[in-house]
């Protein structure tokens, strides 16, 4: 193996190891607020606001209505679909 090669690996590792962490359901609840404020009456609306699709405002916002897995487990939850 030539140094370069080690030395590019090792920049790469460190780059992709400094990312932060998202919160899925801090940016659904954000979405949420500006709808709840007024700011944005619609999900077209806060799309057009935020430069996203009206189908991505739908799936960050659908995040909400998904059970909490703890919460399940809690209340003992059934987890199994139907799909026939």
């Amino acid at each position: 193996m030539f140094k370069w090669n080690s030395i590019s690996n090792q920049i790469r590792a460190e780059t992709e190891s400094v990312k932060p962490k998202r919160d899925r359901m801090r940016l659904a609840r954000y979405y949420q607020s500006l709808l709840d404020s007024g700011e944005v009456s619609t999900r077209a609306e806060l799309a057009r606001h935020l430069g996203v699709s009206r189908a991505r405002v739908t799936q960050v916002l659908n995040r909400l209505q998904q059970p909490v897995a703890e919460s399940c487990e809690n209340v003992g939850c059934n987890r199994s679909r139907n799909f026939g």
